[in-house]
């Protein structure tokens, strides 16, 4: 079997996260197949420390990348919310040129009423 390294540095992005998420689970899989299969006798002893200490490095990693990938998330979220509060504002913006100053405090009105409803 040929080892597959499991990277940590530079998770600038989701798509790099998943990619090492799925490596560290074939990873985790495999030394698990490893260690059910393997024999109990002395001479593997040393051979299983070393499988276990791998699983447990293993294990550690999932962790970091499960947490980068969750800010990583979080930030893509926030930047969506930005996005659409941005493009909100650009509407609003256009829709003040087009209706009356009336039309628009009416609709401004109306729409504070459906937020009122909405937060109750």
């Amino acid at each position: 079997m040929h080892k597959i390294y499991v990277k940590t540095d530079n998770l600038n992005n989701i798509s790099e996260c998943l990619q090492q998420l799925f490596l560290a689970e074939q990873v985790h899989l495999s030394i698990e197949d490893q260690l059910a299969s393997s024999k109990s006798s002395s001479d593997w002893s040393a051979w299983r420390k070393k499988a276990e200490n791998a699983l447990r490095v293993v294990k550690a990693k999932r962790r970091v990348i499960t947490a980068r990938l969750a800010i990583l998330r979080q930030e893509e979220k926030e930047y969506m919310l930005q996005l659409h509060q941005q493009h909100s504002d650009y509407l609003v913006q256009e829709l003040k040129n087009i209706v009356t100053p009336s039309s628009f405090e009416r609709c401004v009105r109306l729409a504070d009423k459906k937020m009122e409803g909405t937060n109750a």
